[in-house]
């Protein structure tokens, strides 16, 4: 008869299984804790099972490989990978994955590698090193060459090739499942083992390691973000109950820790013990239940609850769960209209980790795209490397940009398209040409894309380097260099405007706390401001720039704001774009404050998550629902808090039959 940690054992495993069949359905991703001392038994337990399930596993130790140098938890994640072939034996790496691709597709393999990489949004080097290899019928050594950071050859540069570094390594780890599921499996399970050595690091790493997971929590799932992909922590109780633990981290611990555990194990609970209570029997434990596929018909509704389960606003539907909005949308609605007559407006929204932020700024994306405005985010994340660089960022800028459209697709696929037909690749040479002869500051960036073009031949080769940047990346700080950059953002937006009817952008710029993080220095603040005076100081054109901040955030800004660009002014190195007067006074308006919801507007806003809940899991009996709700808004202090109980409840009834 099997122990109750042995049951336990299984229900976790059980729990995950669900989740992992979920996450395929809804192309969705997610990030979990577990957190138990018994882990090695249930790590392989975790790993029999994805694999009878045809999921690829990577499992890799972070006290080997730390979360704050994510290349090298890649490369082992590209190195310790095992996959099921047809048989369900479980094989080694990328190579075999690609032999067993060409194997099945034979002479059609690389058309049909063409067709699955665009439906599944691969981009980016894997996916040209993955075409490469299936061409030379399934030969891994040009990716594994470069996953092991191998230097580039001629060929990879000149087609625009960047290393795998601590710069592309999150968009890699983006491709990475995308590339699995293009090769045919359903989805990917990345298990990061030792996470409580996370706490041992040193006090610059691991807060550059909390960062990265909040990054990793927060992006997992978007349209930029992992696919079919369930990336999980295991790690002893030091993780949470150690001085240093993720609780020390405001905004990670907002993200994962604040779900509450009640009841067996469950699909999609950010955190889970790998223990069971010292209460807990096999006659109220039970055997696990049994993973149910997803109806078709509940996908989409599916795919919001899981994001509001991880804390999460909804990608699609969002003003659905978006309660208290008035005062908001008539701030949004005057700068919108202030925006509109070539003006560049500016906001700063501050709340509190928990009270909605995040939501807040999809409600204003939603809100924007709706407008026909692009929007663009630039986090301020290793501010060493990026924030006062554009020549650096404006890459990462344009590659998690959203264009208005059905599909909602990237200003690096909108380029595809234009070069992809002959008739835009006329239009587009035609305007490039009359950019390059006026006086905007478009115009010596339209002159270098243009190359060696004519007047009736286009030089795609040079626009595509041109606008996608990545010439710029490994240039130097200096003036010329920061304002080729500035000079490609405002031809981009020109372009748009021209060849796609698009208004002036929104431009959101999240995560300012990590401006205050530990190791950031006053230099690295200084040559932070010198971007945000360029963004926030009225250089673009028609522009909405929003600035998300946490009030402390926001009250270390404008204490520290006027010696800072004060020194900036003084610096012979300055550009007149970097104007530090103009963010001064910004920094000094009144913001667009996210106070605490109503208890009425709370009630509501469960209520409509409970309504969500229903619509993807079925709606079954639930007497106890009306006693629950008025414990969850009991024990709820912000709305992130609120709809993910209600979420949980729902996953945890769908689950068990238990509310």
């Amino acid at each position: 008869m099997a122990s109750v940690d042995k049951l336990w054992r299984e229900h976790v495993v059980a729990a995950r299984g669900q989740t992992l069949e979920d996450l395929a359905a809804t192309d969705a991703a997610n990030v979990a804790v577990l957190i138990g001392e018994e882990s090695e038994r249930l790590i392989r337990d975790l790993q029999r099972d994805a694999l009878a399930r045809r999921y690829p596993v990577s499992i890799v130790s972070l006290a080997e490989y730390p979360l704050s140098a994510l290349d090298e938890v890649l490369r082992e994640v590209a190195q310790n990978l095992r996959l099921p072939d047809v048989r369900g034996v479980a094989k080694h790496g990328l190579g075999s994955a690609l032999s067993a691709f060409v194997r099945e597709h034979g002479t059609a393999s690389v058309e049909r590698f063409d067709e699955f990489a665009s439906a599944d949004g691969l981009s980016g080097e894997l996916r040209h090193l993955a075409r490469q290899a299936i061409e030379e019928e399934g030969s891994e050594k040009p990716i594994i060459r470069w996953i092991r950071g191998r230097a580039l050859t001629r060929t990879q540069e000149r087609a625009g090739l960047r290393p795998l570094d601590s710069r592309t390594a999150k968009s890699t780890l983006v491709q990475f499942t995308r590339l699995l599921r293009t090769l045919g499996y359903p989805g990917t399970r990345l298990v990061f083992a030792d996470a409580e050595s996370l706490v041992d690091l040193s006090p610059g790493k691991r807060e550059v390691a909390y960062t990265v997971l909040r990054e990793l929590v927060d992006n997992a799932d978007s349209p930029r973000g992992m696919i079919a992909a369930e990336v999980l922590l295991i790690g002893g109780p030091g993780l949470l109950d150690r001085k240093a633990s993720i609780y020390s981290h405001p905004a990670l611990a907002s993200r994962l820790l604040s779900d509450v555990l009640i009841g067996p194990p469950q699909p999609h609970r950010p955190l889970e013990l790998l223990e069971p209570p010292e209460d807990e029997s096999r006659d109220t434990l039970g055997a696990p239940p049994r993973t149910q596929p997803v109806p078709e018909g509940r996908v989409s509704p599916l795919r919001a609850q899981l994001r509001i389960a991880q804390g999460l606003p909804p990608l699609d539907g969002i003003e659905s769960l978006s309660v208290g909005m008035d005062q908001i949308d008539a701030r949004l609605n005057r700068l919108f209209t202030h925006a509109a007559h070539d003006a560049s407006v500016f906001a700063l929204l501050v709340g509190d980790y928990g009270t909605g932020k995040t939501h807040h700024l999809m409600h204003l994306e939603s809100r924007a795209l709706a407008d026909q405005r692009p929007v663009f985010h630039l986090s301020v994340e290793r501010l060493d490397e990026d924030l006062g660089n554009p020549q650096r960022h404006l890459r990462r800028l344009l590659e998690q940009g959203v264009l208005p459209g059905r599909r909602h697709t990237g200003p690096f696929e909108r380029l595809d398209g234009w070069l992809s037909r002959r008739s835009k690749r006329r239009e587009l040479l035609a305007l490039l040409w009359e950019i390059a002869e006026s006086d905007r500051e478009a115009s010596v960036a339209a002159s270098l894309a243009l190359g060696e073009s004519t007047e009736t031949e286009l030089d795609t080769d040079s626009v595509w380097e041109v606008l996608t940047t990545r010439d710029l990346e490994h240039r130097s700080s200096a003036p010329r260099h920061r304002r080729d950059a500035y000079n490609r953002l405002h031809l981009w937006l020109e372009l748009l405007a021209r060849l796609e009817g698009c208004e002036g952008p929104v431009i959101i710029l999240d995560e300012a706390e990590n401006l205050y993080r530990t190791g950031v220095s006053r230099r690295e603040r200084r040559t932070a401001m010198r971007s945000l005076a360029f963004y926030c100081g009225g250089s673009l054109s028609r522009a909405c720039v929003v600035l998300a901040v946490t009030p402390d955030t926001l009250e270390m800004l404008r204490e520290e704001a006027d010696e800072l660009l004060d020194e900036i002014d003084e610096q012979v190195s300055s550009l007149a774009e970097e104007d530090p007067s103009m963010l001064r006074r910004r920094l000094r308006a009144r913001p667009i404050t996210i106070s605490r919801l109503r208890k009425a507007d709370l009630e509501e806003l469960a209520r409509r998550a409970y309504k969500l809940g229903r619509r993807a899991r079925g709606a079954v009996p639930d007497p106890s629902w009306e006693d629950d709700l008025q414990t969850i808004l009991r024990a709820s202090a912000t709305p992130r808090e609120v709809v993910r109980m209600v979420a949980m409840r729902t996953e945890r009834l769908a689950w068990s039959g238990v509310p």
